[in-house]
């Protein structure tokens, strides 16, 4: 009967001794965060960088309060150390490309770790997404007038003077943006500068007076590609007219 006990006790010892998930074992759970920025549809990958101060968390077994938090350093890296073995989930928060409506989401990691073990995650993607102004690349031209003597008429128009347009609207417009997104008027000497653009498609156009008399105005488009982000479009002298 004393060795059937002894028996059982020595099967019992080993499993009270058992640690649930947690801090105070050897295992660890590492991985590196790249934060890729987007335009605002997610049809353009701008640039990507390690996501630096960004905030993990894990979550010890089936619990559901959090269990700890660490930072990702300058290279984006994180490790949660000191783990007992056991089920983890580890999280952070990240831009979801597959909401209209541009929610935050916890992009969740689960796993498993043995004693000891060294888990790597491996590298890890955070969504984020830019406006078209947060960008550092230009579109810029000037804008001069052809100005007609009032009594002319199309196609004997006589020049009266030529001048470059102060106070003059240009507009832009990213992607396929059904609205126009931005819209500035020409300084001294028809200046006008669209600055802190991210790569895309743009389109910029303002409007010239008709002087065929079809109709009141016309508008002059211009379509500009960006690729990069320091690149700076010129659109040079463009020329509307004045009745």
């Amino acid at each position: 009967m004393k060795i059937a006990f002894l028996a059982f006790l020595l099967v019992l010892l080993p499993l009270s001794c058992q640690k649930s998930e947690g801090l105070g074992g050897t295992g660890s759970i590492s991985g590196t965060i790249t934060e890729q920025f987007y335009n605002d549809d997610y049809s353009l990958l701008i640039y990507e960088k390690p996501a630096v101060d960004e905030e993990v968390f894990i979550v010890f077994g089936t619990n559901e309060e959090l269990g700890n938090r660490e930072r990702t350093n300058d290279l984006g890296q994180f490790r949660f150390k000191y783990l007992y073995p056991g089920n983890y989930r580890v999280y952070f928060i990240s831009d979801d490309s597959s909401s209209v409506l541009n929610m935050d989401v916890e992009k969740l990691y689960e796993l498993k770790l043995d004693r000891g073990e060294d888990y790597k995650l491996g590298r890890l993607e955070k969504l984020s997404t830019l406006d078209f102004d947060e960008g550092t690349a230009m579109i810029k031209g000037v804008v001069k007038v052809i100005d007609y003597v009032d009594l002319s008429t199309y196609p004997d128009l006589v020049i009266e003077k030529t001048y470059y347009a102060t106070e003059q609207e240009v507009y832009l417009t990213y992607n396929n943006h059904t609205f126009y997104d931005e819209r500035i008027r020409t300084q001294t000497g028809g200046v006008f500068e669209f600055g802190g653009l991210i790569p895309g498609k743009y389109l910029i156009f303002l409007y010239s007076d008709d002087v065929t008399g079809e109709s009141d105005k016309v508008t002059l488009e211009f379509e500009v590609s960006i690729d990069d982000l320091e690149q700076v479009v010129d659109l040079g002298e463009i020329v509307i007219e004045k009745l």
